[in-house]
């Protein structure tokens, strides 16, 4: 039994699944985001007290060069403490304000890329995660819609089916099954498919289609081929980029009121990665990606307590000549936290409205 089939045995497996695709996909991207403060702070020799994948009680533990490494129960969330921004561990030895091992100690720039590490991380991982599937994922030409009153419908083509010739000529891509029908306007044609393990052979007459002169057959195909490594680096890099500007001016659009505000909470995102496991690895892995880059942005928010937030006061020390006084910097941070409750709080309610649905 592999990992995927276990969401049809059941309510406790199809929990299970749920629970696992959760922790993996989420846990990922916390360790990354959290891995990307820790490894800048180290390089400018940052003293780290703490590197916690999770939050709450704390599961397992060891030290290591001054640092304790802690996985924790609840897979919600991750942190890095670092000395000059936070406590020392109980039981290790607080580092004095002017060390440089304190953060505040470290040039402005230093401070700025340990911060801006974490979001950085998460579009890199997204990258990354873009990348290995153009590399390793090959999907032959897959129909994935197929027009109500079309060829197809009628020939009896559905959703689901792998075209593997069409006229007798293999197909190993879409555009291979569009330049095959295409000329065939009125002319049948046999498209060979692959249908639960099963060859097919379905006879269908592609339709004219007046605008473009060509024939069509009224379907959606989709198709993957395998590719090298600087091409998937290529498209990797292009698709990460233009995720990100459209995931910006979507957030953009609902902070201007020109699109509707719908956020999710921990309870929407489990759901939505449920239901990716449960339609395959394919969909868990877009999930991924989405999340990365969306939490990737959401933390560069100019939002005190968000790495885009401490962004905004360590650029306004640059601008004064000084830091913030630990008052202003207090109030800051107050603010951005009964912020934080507040979209937590709405993200929860629209939760629970999906939930009714």
């Amino acid at each position: 039994m592999t990992f995927l089939q276990i969401a049809g045995g059941g309510w406790a497996q199809g929990a299970l699944l749920t629970a696992v695709s959760f922790i993996v996909v989420f846990g990922t991207i916390v360790l990354f985001h959290e891995l990307g403060h820790f490894a800048v702070a180290k390089a400018f020799g940052v003293q780290v007290f703490e590197f916690s994948i999770g939050i709450g009680p704390k599961l397992a533990a060891f030290r290591r060069k001054g640092t304790q490494y802690s996985v924790r129960m609840l897979p919600l969330g991750g942190f890095v403490k670092l000395a000059g921004m936070d406590a020392a561990l109980e039981g290790q030895d607080d580092v004095a304000q002017d060390d440089a091992g304190c953060f505040n100690n470290r040039p402005l720039w230093q401070r700025m890329a340990i911060i801006a590490a974490g979001p950085l991380m998460n579009f890199f991982l997204a990258f990354l995660l873009i990348a290995g599937y153009y590399m390793t994922v090959h999907v032959p030409p897959t129909v994935t819609r197929v027009v109500a009153g079309s060829p197809a419908e009628e020939a009896g083509l559905i959703p689901g089916d792998v075209i593997v010739a069409v006229g007798g000529e293999p197909t190993a891509t879409a555009e291979d099954v569009i330049a095959r029908v295409r000329p065939n306007a009125g002319n049948p044609l046999t498209v060979t498919v692959r249908r639960d393990g099963e060859v097919r052979e379905i006879a269908v007459v592609p339709r004219l289609d007046p605008g473009a002169g060509v024939g069509v057959l009224g379907i959606e195909i989709r198709s993957q081929p395998r590719l090298g490594f600087f091409t998937a680096v290529s498209r990797a890099a292009a698709d990460t980029w233009r995720g990100t500007v459209g995931i910006a001016r979507a957030v953009a659009g609902m902070v201007t009121g020109r699109t509707e505000l719908d956020v999710r909470g921990p309870i929407g995102i489990i759901t939505i990665t449920g239901e990716a496991a449960r339609q395959g690895i394919d969909a868990l892995v877009s999930l991924a990606i989405g999340l990365n880059l969306n939490l990737g942005l959401l933390n560069l928010l100019p939002i005190p307590i968000l790495d885009g937030g401490w962004l905004v006061l360590l650029a306004l020390e640059g601008l004064r000549g000084r830091p913030l006084e630990p008052e202003q910097r207090g109030m800051a941070q107050f603010v951005g936290l009964v912020i934080i409750v507040l979209l937590m709080m709405y993200a929860f309610y629209q939760d629970v409205l999906h939930l009714n649905m």
